[in-house]
């Protein structure tokens, strides 16, 4: 009595039959039904973790976190209710989707239960992973970058750098990503040095606050120069287009350099280094 009541435990808990009167015992019809009633529950919940990357949850972003988590638990739990769960029948504990027995022929139950099983370690292994990212607030420019990142390089090479400026050094500067949880738009910081025959930093400020020179290069015309000797650095925004937000400044540093040359005639040269700074929408940095 007790094995009887146990078993009909565990055939109501997979209501068996469900696929069946679903499909009308079309194999191909049941197939398409798993697929969608997973892929759903997996779009719902991508759908919620993009969601809660707007700006209105910025402050509020344990709502999304908390909806998803409570969507993938019973959504998850709803699907394995219905269609069963992983590769184990729902009432003989045999692989192979024998609980479709009923409503279709040998070989289409085993196939039917094997799509189950696959669908189930896919699609809910991924939702568990969206429900992890929604939590961590994960973005996706953190790892694909934007397209303000990536014109980063194009940008400095289109600054007004005199022709007798040797390039040394490339860097891009990925310091800001220990702090993610303080950006939730893209920033980055782009490095470029210098060998310049430049001997003191009040010519390289020259430079700098040379705006006609700005103006004309392709990177743009800049403000608000603002230049300090005493930690030989100079700093200035880059003039955005009419109507659009600040993005972007650029910080120019002064170094002197012991016993490095110019090959050609032997002047010496010092270093000169240049960081393009880059906040989309103009959002601060921290």
């Amino acid at each position: 009595m007790q094995e009887q009541e146990s078993m009909n435990r565990r055939i109501q808990w997979a209501r068996p039959g469900l696929l069946g009167r679903l499909s009308k015992g079309s194999t191909g019809k049941a197939a398409l039904i798993l697929v969608a009633a997973h892929l759903l529950l997996l779009l719902v919940c991508l759908g919620i973790w993009y969601a809660g990357l707007a700006p209105v949850f910025d402050r509020a972003h344990w709502i999304p976190a908390v909806l998803v988590t409570v969507v993938a638990v019973a959504g998850g739990t709803f699907l394995m209710a219905s269609f069963g769960f992983w590769g184990v029948g729902a009432h003989s504990g045999q692989d192979g989707g024998d609980q479709f027995e009923g409503d279709f022929s040998p070989a289409a139950a085993f196939g039917l239960g094997w799509l189950r099983w696959a669908l189930q370690i896919v699609v809910i292994g991924s939702v568990g992973m969206l429900v992890i990212l929604t939590w961590m607030n994960f973005r996706p420019w953190y790892i694909l970058s934007s397209p303000g990142i990536d014109a980063m390089p194009t940008q400095v090479a289109g600054m007004p750098i005199p022709r007798d400026w040797e390039q040394s050094d490339t860097e891009k500067d990925d310091d800001w990503k220990r702090d993610r949880a303080a950006y939730t738009k893209p920033h980055a910081r782009y490095e470029q040095s210098y060998y310049a025959p430049v001997r003191t930093f009040a010519e390289m400020e020259r430079w700098v606050s040379d705006e006609a020179a700005w103006k004309q290069s392709r990177f743009g015309a800049i403000t608000n120069v603002d230049c300090d000797e005493r930690i030989e650095r100079c700093r200035a925004d880059k003039v955005p287009a009419a109507g659009e937000p600040e993005e972007h400044f650029i910080e120019v540093y002064f170094s002197e350099l012991d016993g490095v040359t110019d090959s050609s005639d032997g002047s010496p040269l010092n270093s000169v280094r240049v960081v393009l700074y880059y906040a989309e929408d103009g959002q601060e940095w921290n």
